[in-house]
């Protein structure tokens, strides 16, 4: 059983943005969406920590993140949606709406997972911990990314870099709704960076770095 304080983040509604003003949409986030900050360091053996800042807001049709890294090491070797994005410099966002997390059979429980490298390239599934189905195609391209790099901007791999990357996530993608309670997490990750790191917003305890642990997840609402 997960015996740590759980975190817990009350996500306000930020009215209809324009999806043609990355700045506005940005700026709107940082005004008035939750933040929480993204720095546990969970496992000894990776201590790196790049700072990390996460908002959220939502919208009638979207769950908006920004995420702002600080003092990271850049790879973006995956290119193309369901590569494994967690190698390179990777943020992503676990969801449960299943609010008994803490069953007794962990294996049971079903929960999605969004991966999203510094391209805005992004891995998404949904399942259990041992049977995972990848989103298709088409609910592939309904995840919006606003990347602050692109690829013919992007530094070389292996330097040290600030970097930010905005998404929107269909709340029928993940069976949301105003006021709607549900569990979740934000990471941090990198596996194959120049200094590999797994960072949580809620702490996790495993024997090694592990995300797909979703009694570990923290309380967020969408305010209605």
């Amino acid at each position: 059983m997960n015996n740590l304080a759980r975190q817990k983040l009350l996500i306000p509604y930020l009215g209809e943005p324009l999806l043609s003003d990355y700045h506005d949409l940005a700026n709107e986030l940082k005004r008035v969406g939750a933040s929480a900050t993204i720095d546990k360091v969970n496992w000894k053996e990776y201590p790196f920590q790049p700072k990390v800042q996460i908002r959220a807001g939502y919208s009638k049709v979207y769950l908006w993140l920004f995420y702002e890294v600080k003092g990271d090491y850049f790879r973006a070797i995956s290119t193309i949606d369901q590569q494994p994005v967690w190698q390179d410099s990777c943020v992503e966002f676990f969801i449960c709406r299943d609010i008994d997390i803490n069953a007794e059979n962990q294996l049971d429980i079903v929960y999605q997972n969004f991966e999203f490298n510094v391209l805005g390239v992004c891995l998404s599934a949904i399942g259990t911990k041992s049977h995972r189905e990848k989103l298709s195609r088409e609910q592939m391209k309904q995840i919006l990314r606003f990347p602050g790099i692109i690829k013919q901007e992007k530094p070389e791999e292996g330097d040290c870099f600030d970097w930010e990357l905005m998404v929107a996530i269909p709340l029928d993608l993940i069976g949301l709704k105003p006021g709607n309670v549900f569990k979740a997490n934000f990471y941090k990750c990198g596996d194959k960076t120049l200094k590999p790191h797994f960072l949580s917003w809620s702490s996790i305890t495993s024997p090694k770095p592990d995300f797909h642990l979703p009694r570990f997840f923290g309380d967020l609402e969408l305010l209605s």
